[in-house]
């Protein structure tokens, strides 16, 4: 298996190059991004980042992302880099009128996996308690990315990131992208990219089950189409984990079973020597561990785990 794929056996760390960041600032910043976001932004602080998403008017998903009040006057946006541009260009038309300002931020993004308590300690880094916790570096971040401590974000401005990164380098093993989305995956996780953007209801991905998805909050964009879907039902596609044996497919890639249509890969990554797993969005109906017909993404048989 090539360097861009190797499976890392925890702990190390992986500078995450996919993802981007914007800046929004203004009084009436988080205000602004309570009526556009699915999550809830009361429950943010300096201290406590939320998980949520941007939504289309129909509901469909336009980007997934982090948000965190830097300060009163200020949010950090973690998203896609591939959607960080066209986010804050279609944000804007809404934001002029609450006087929000948004702008790209160059923070590097590094991830850390399965760096216990002795791990922070050794890099002379405080660890945040709890799931969404963060605590301010300078002018960066880390973020506490899941209730077990498995999964670190580090937010770092350029001129602290090669220093951080030397010192992560003298205590963790160097991982991929490729060991990030395994965890993903394995943690049934979907992120939303450019390739995937505007297809799927937040209940898709599993977004209603795990607070990005704010049920009490009020209004939001596509928030109509949501709640509907939540309280009247009627979602018949649903994420699900995948195994299968080849290269992963590429995010955005079509399932079909039998000829029809079946889903769409969402997140995929190498597992082992020629086997990969991957988290779509497949038909309820097609979701069936016992059929004898595989589900197709290209060429590449894939089912859902025994």
């Amino acid at each position: 298996m090539t360097a861009k794929t190797t499976i890392t056996a925890a702990p190390c760390f992986t500078t995450l190059a996919c993802f981007g960041f914007l800046a929004l600032e203004g009084a009436r910043a988080i205000d602004f991004l309570q009526g556009q976001l699915t999550c809830d932004l009361r429950q943010a602080s300096a201290g406590h980042a939320v998980s949520g998403a941007w939504c289309t008017p129909k509901g469909r998903v336009i980007c997934s992302l982090v948000a965190w009040p830097q300060a009163a006057d200020r949010v950090i946006l973690r998203l896609h880099g591939d959607l960080a541009e066209s986010t804050a260009a279609q944000l804007s038309r809404y934001a002029a009128l609450s006087r929000v300002r948004i702008a790209p931020v160059a923070l590097r993004c590094v991830g850390l996996l399965g760096a216990d308590e002795a791990a922070f300690d050794q890099l002379e880094m405080p660890r945040p308690a709890g799931a969404g916790d963060v605590i301010a570096i300078g002018q960066g971040a880390v973020l506490r990315a899941d209730a077990a401590g498995l999964r670190h974000e580090l937010w770092l401005p350029e001129d602290m990131a090669e220093a951080w990164l030397q010192r992560l380098r003298a205590v963790l093993a160097e991982g991929t992208g490729n060991d990030w989305t395994l965890a993903l995956v394995r943690a049934g996780i979907a992120e939303i990219r450019a390739a995937t953007g505007e297809l799927f209801l937040p209940q898709m991905l599993g977004y209603d089950t795990d607070a990005r998805v704010s049920f009490r909050k009020g209004c939001y964009t596509g928030q109509e189409i949501v709640a509907r879907a939540h309280y009247k039902g009627g979602v018949k596609r649903h994420l699900q984990r995948l195994l299968g044996r080849g290269q992963p497919p590429a995010p955005g890639s079509a399932l079909e079973r039998a000829g029809v249509s079946a889903g769409t890969i969402v997140e995929s990554a190498a597992s082992a020597e020629g086997c990969c797993e991957v988290l779509a969005v497949i038909a309820d109906d097609h979701a069936t561990p016992a059929s004898d017909t595989p589900l197709l993404a290209g060429g590449l048989e894939l089912h859902l785990p025994a």
